[in-house]
């Protein structure tokens, strides 16, 4: 399709304004909870992890389910599907009555998620092979610069307007994406079997290629979200001005966004040129690796310049493992291996936390980064292995 690149910019605007509104509320759930009754600090915390982790359950339920959907009508309805539950349900949110309602809208709308990893596949289904790295790289930046800007423009408005409002600009800005969608975005075919039937799931787990790259997803995921869900608790342990923890925590965890948005699209213009296959087992390795000083570390400053450096790489694992899982896929199964992918990333951002919690509330928190730089370098052994060129 000659027009990828133009879709290509469409998509990032899309994927910006979907993740900047879906993080809108995150520096203000604790406060809204209280507001809807939750009182104690230990009811709070677990509230506040409960629904944040509804909508990754669902969507990790239902992303399979979306994937036969691509396969059927093409990812272009599943971006419009995935944009009018996504915002209407948020919209909703403003008009919760209570704690068990709001848990119940976050869980709904994990059914109608995914906005952001069918772009990935659309655009992947798209765009010229040798040019699929660089492409996904761009994309990338995308949603990692909504989610710096996203928490920042949600404080605002809330200390503004209140928590309410925030809910409905939310749900009102992921619908307008939809406009973009409908009227940039070149309508994509459905997928046609090569075989006389469809597609189905068991060709998907028969493939063990990617299984490893679906394993390699969820690694990915788990690692990032066990530290960044214990970033305030670690920085907490070495800063000596408390009142300013969640401005310090917050820059260790947007650091690593803005490194990303730097070193993600040339890494994906090198996967292009040398193969993802000889790049992702290395960028995925050295990640890992990078984890471990700040697992030592005791000064904010060099936890900064750590995790900068870990950013310039990270930016490349995830568009490579993208690049892989489609050139891996034969096209009659690609919305169903896509669903997977999604189910393995939602899977990595619920589990995560989890782990990153039991590991800090049990041990020691610097022991999360350990946790993640190792199974990041076990995931770049597997990888490196359990994939090649055939």
């Amino acid at each position: 399709m000659e027009n990828w690149k133009k879709s290509a910019r469409f998509l990032w605007l899309c994927n910006f304004i979907i993740v900047a509104a879906m993080t809108m509320i995150l520096p203000f759930l604790p406060l809204y909870l209280e507001e809807l009754g939750v009182t104690g600090e230990k009811e709070l915390s677990v509230w506040t992890g409960a629904i944040f982790s509804a909508a990754f359950l669902s969507g990790a339920i239902m992303s399979p389910i979306w994937g036969i959907f691509a396969d059927k009508f093409g990812q272009k309805a599943n971006l419009i599907r995935a944009g009018i539950g996504m915002g209407i349900l948020t919209f909703s949110m403003a008009f919760a009555t209570g704690p068990w309602m709001l848990l119940g809208l976050r869980f709904f709308m994990g059914f109608f998620s995914g906005f952001i990893t069918v772009s990935f596949s659309y655009l992947s289904r798209i765009t010229p092979k040798d040019h699929t790295g660089s492409a996904l790289g761009f994309l990338q930046t995308g949603g990692i610069s909504g989610g710096i800007v996203g928490p920042l423009f949600g404080g605002a408005l809330s200390d503004l307007f209140g928590f309410r409002p925030v809910f409905a600009v939310t749900g009102i800005s992921i619908l307008l994406t939809l406009l973009l969608v409908i009227y940039s975005i070149p309508q994509d075919q459905p997928m046609q079997s090569k075989k006389g039937k469809p597609g189905t799931f068991m060709d998907v787990l028969k493939n063990k290629q990617l299984l490893v790259l679906f394993i390699a997803t969820f690694i990915l995921q788990a690692a990032m979200l066990s530290t960044n869900s214990m970033m305030t608790i670690f920085v907490k342990t070495f800063v000596d001005n408390k009142e300013n923890l969640a401005l310090l925590a917050g820059f260790a965890a947007s650091i690593l966004g803005i490194a990303t948005i730097i070193g993600s699209p040339y890494l994906g213009k090198l996967g292009d040129r040398i193969g993802h296959l000889k790049m992702l087992p290395v960028v995925m390795f050295a990640s890992g690796v990078l984890f471990l000083p700040q697992l030592w570390t005791d000064n904010i400053y060099e936890l900064y310049i750590w995790r900068f450096i870990q950013g310039l790489l990270l930016g490349g694992v995830w568009p490579a493992i993208q690049t892989l899982i489609y050139k891996k896929t034969p096209a009659d199964i690609e919305g169903r291996a896509f669903g997977v992918t999604a189910s393995c990333r939602f899977l990595g951002n619920l589990i995560g936390p989890l782990i990153g919690g039991w590991i800090s509330g049990n041990f020691v928190t610097a022991y999360v980064f350990g946790f993640a730089g190792v199974i990041l370098m076990a995931g770049s052994v597997l990888v490196k292995f359990g994939v090649h060129d055939r």
